[in-house]
């Protein structure tokens, strides 16, 4: 008997159909799942509390990206041991997209100022895209008789350890930018830190403190107001709420630039479709004029870029700032 064979055609369907059914069967969960995506509710970790630069320009991103994606995207702060609680909380949560880290400076010096509880970035952290960088700003107590960085130095020689600098906090921003400047010109201060970030500007202000690093955001209108002197802008270039007061560099005190910054990052292992999808729209609102007006608003300037260009800021900073630690032997028992 002669065998049968289906048509030419027929065969042909068959065999596609059966390669379709092969692919179909071999995709992973993550190109599934970034097919999906976004599904749900997105919420975005942020380090600090309700009011804090990065939990305002956080929620600025927010409200842009839940019109693009089509799905809420909300803010859950998450305060406490220099941005590890956030980070924590992000690692165990699963890598699908649905839950993102605001990325904040503090982050970077955690596995240097804490290492019993570090935590390997660049294992465990898909940096997404960098949002916005501060530059800070160096302000005095008005009864301090300096006019400029350059008298703060001279008088911190003359009177060694008798001034004050505070911050919110051991490693963060003011208190890592206030230990650069003191290795930088071999002068001493007392750290004083803070629980509460708000009973920083009122000590200051009374003379408890003498000088501090501040974010452009908070100490701006503080300055504006009277309430504080500028004596330096701690960026490569003035701000322009601020024009009259130099840079550091322009007062002959080398190159220095401390500013803060703020970015979004996802549990490692997210899909990579996820990943770019995710630049993309966040790289469309910060190119919005309404959002750059925003965020110059609260002294942020945007800074739009890849993923790979963040891992790379991210490293480059880690570095750095690891090397202050160290050397002010700062690092935790």
């Amino acid at each position: 008997m002669i065998p049968h064979h289906p048509p030419l055609r027929r065969r042909q369907a068959l065999i596609q159909g059966a390669t379709l059914l092969t692919a179909a069967a071999l995709l992973s969960p993550q190109m599934a799942l970034a097919q999906a995506w976004p599904s749900k509710p997105i919420r975005v970790l942020v380090p600090y509390s309700t009011g804090t630069p990065p939990d305002i320009s956080s929620r600025l991103v927010a409200m842009h990206l839940t019109k693009a994606l089509g799905q809420p995207v909300y803010i859950e702060n998450k305060p406490g041991a220099i941005g590890l609680v956030a980070l924590k909380e992000l690692l165990r949560q699963p890598a699908d997209g649905s839950t993102l880290l605001c990325m904040v400076m503090p982050l970077v010096t955690t596995p240097a100022l804490l290492p019993t509880q570090a935590v390997d970035l660049q294992k465990e952290l898909q940096p997404i895209a960098q949002v916005d960088t501060a530059p800070t700003v160096l302000v005095v107590n008005n009864d301090l008789p300096v006019k400029s960085a350059r008298e703060l130095i001279e008088l911190m020689k003359t009177r060694p350890n008798s001034l004050n600098f505070g911050s919110g906090g051991n490693g963060t921003p003011a208190h890592l930018t206030g230990e650069l400047f003191k290795q930088l010109h071999k002068v001493t201060a007392t750290h004083v830190p803070y629980a509460q970030f708000s009973q920083v500007a009122p000590d200051l202000m009374g003379g408890r403190l003498q000088f501090m690093f501040l974010t452009s955001s908070v100490a701006v209108p503080l300055v504006t107001s009277g309430k504080l002197r500028a004596i330096g802008i701690a960026a490569g270039k003035r701000l322009a709420a601020l024009p009259d007061v130099p840079t550091l560099s322009e007062q002959g005190l080398g190159e220095f630039d401390s500013s803060n910054w703020t970015g979004l990052a996802a549990r490692a292992g997210t899909s990579p479709d996820i990943i770019a999808r995710l630049n993309k729209e966040v790289t469309a609102i910060l190119a919005k004029p309404e959002v750059i007006a925003q965020l110059k608003d609260q002294g942020m300037i945007p800074v739009p870029g890849t993923p790979q260009q963040f891992a790379q800021y991210i490293a480059s900073e880690s570095k750095r700032w690891t090397e202050v630690i160290r050397k002010a032997e700062l690092i935790a028992q």
